[in-house]
């Protein structure tokens, strides 16, 4: 025997499908929203769009690429980050983690 696909076989997977479409997109906008967390932006209570978050994760992946690779060869100073292409502010909005003796680690905001 076949099974005939009633109204009512349409209706439970539509909503099967709804259901799984609503936790996929719920779960793409978590990961925004954690993303968003991680990049440093200026103002801090910037709400950035998801391409803006996609392109400054890039910039803030490359920043911290070169940035450890200059580590590697002994030269440590990303208080100037240079020849990156990027325009780097200080983050007056979001304090640095404590590191040390008390001294503030310096955060950096990078533009679109």
């Amino acid at each position: 025997m076949v099974a005939i696909a009633g109204p009512h076989t349409k209706v439970v997977r539509r909503i099967f499908t709804n259901s799984r479409e609503r936790w996929r997109q719920q779960n793409v906008n978590g990961a925004f929203a954690e993303l968003r967390k991680l990049i440093p932006t200026h103002p801090p209570d910037k709400k950035l769009s998801k391409n803006e978050i996609l392109r400054l994760a890039m910039k803030y992946i490359n920043f911290l690429r070169a940035d450890a690779g200059t580590c590697a060869r002994g030269i440590c100073d990303s208080a100037f980050p240079q020849g990156l292409g990027l325009p780097v502010l200080p983050s007056p909005g979001r304090s640095g983690r404590r590191v040390g003796r008390g001294q503030d680690q310096p955060r950096w905001t990078f533009g679109i």
